[in-house]
């Protein structure tokens, strides 16, 4: 798997001075939260998803979410179980009778409700549970997340694969002033416990609006809802510091007609600078918007580059390559190693190359 796998060697040549690395399930946890980028949502009622997979219609689709939570009403949910079940062994038989299916497959997760869910389509599934990455844990607070993560735990030790967590904090007790520091602190420990499992931390803006009654138009990031913005900024204050290896990843964005893809690309820029790496998406044309945020500039990635080569040579002050800046490798270092798990992952952009130049070719192919 490879982001922008659908540009040809000389599109790649053009754009790229570093190309994308290939990744794959077994790659380093960390390198691997970092590539997930646009996760798409695929409800569980979807009829066809096994034939969009082994057709390849999701061109520069790396990783997706099976839905049987938000997305499934509960009349509707028996049927969207069975439908996953027969979409994913469909998908294991195709994989099977065609090998090379399984390197264009991007990273699949499936988003449950409960553990006694996931143990009966566990058992449902069989070996065909194997084409699953992770497992998404809606709704997760300090009162399930240990039920949770104990069950994949014993999940795990059952098969011949590793599944990863995925928890989702969108909760009151996080939303509401009053409970907040008390359950962060709680999740963190929680978190921490289990930190070997968690691929990506995520976290659920539209059940947080929902809890005020709010929702922001097409035309608004998230950012200028104060009320969310102020408990997305204490989770990444939790969860995102430089000792710990937790990747948080960005709110959905509901929209997805032309008009908001301005708006999509600049909240895909806020989600990077604040500290949130990939983002949940509801349709396939979010994908490239917000991947195409993602590869590294040259200039940056020579920043990183002369950081982490030099914090066993000296651990003051250097001057940039550009000499525009001032780079102290005692502050910098642990932005610099992001930096270079990004570039590794989503390519180090050539100099002549901006981001708003590649964003305006790769979501017109």
């Amino acid at each position: 798997m490879r982001h922008f796998k659908g540009l040809s060697e000389n599109e790649i040549n053009n754009f790229f001075h570093i190309p994308p690395n290939e990744f794959s399930k077994t790659t380093d946890k960390l390198k691997l939260g970092i590539a997930l980028g646009a996760t798409l949502y695929i409800p569980g009622l979807m009829s066809n998803f096994s034939l969009k997979f082994v057709e390849n219609s999701f061109e520069n689709l790396t990783s997706g979410i099976i839905c049987l939570e938000d997305s499934i009403s509960d009349n509707d949910l028996i049927e969207a179980e069975n439908n996953v079940v027969e979409q994913l062994r469909t998908l294991a038989e195709a994989i099977e009778e065609h090998s090379s299916l399984q390197n264009n497959l991007p990273l699949l997760f499936l988003r449950i409700r409960n553990t006694e869910q996931l143990l009966r389509l566990s058992r449902e599934l069989g070996n065909s549970l194997g084409l699953i990455t992770g497992i998404v844990f809606p709704k997760c607070n300090s009162n399930n997340a240990s039920d949770f993560f104990s069950c994949l735990e014993s999940l795990n030790k059952e098969k011949s694969f590793s599944l990863y967590g995925l928890p989702i904090i969108e909760t009151k007790e996080i939303i509401y002033k009053e409970s907040r520091q008390e359950e962060l602190q709680k999740l963190y420990a929680i978190f921490l416990h289990y930190e070997r499992l968690i691929l990506t931390i995520r976290v659920g803006a539209t059940d947080f609006s929902s809890l005020f009654s709010l929702r922001r138009p097409y035309n608004r990031t998230v950012y200028q809802l104060q009320l969310i913005v102020d408990c997305l900024t204490e989770i990444l204050n939790t969860f995102n510091r430089y000792d710990n290896n937790f990747i948080i990843s960005g709110p959905v964005f509901e929209y997805f007609d032309t008009k908001s893809e301005k708006i999509l690309f600049e909240e895909v820029q806020l989600d990077l600078l604040n500290g949130f790496y990939g983002k949940t998406c509801i349709h396939p044309n979010q994908i490239n918007i917000v991947n195409a945020v993602y590869p590294v500039s040259k200039e940056t990635f020579d920043d990183a580059s002369m950081i982490a080569g030099n914090r066993y040579v000296t651990n003051g002050v250097l001057r940039s390559p550009t000499k525009n800046k001032m780079n102290e490798v005692k502050p910098h270092y642990s932005w610099a190693i992001k930096i270079l798990a990004q570039a590794e992952i989503y390519g180090v952009l050539n100099e002549n190359v901006t981001t708003h130049d590649f964003i305006g070719y790769i979501k017109n192919l």
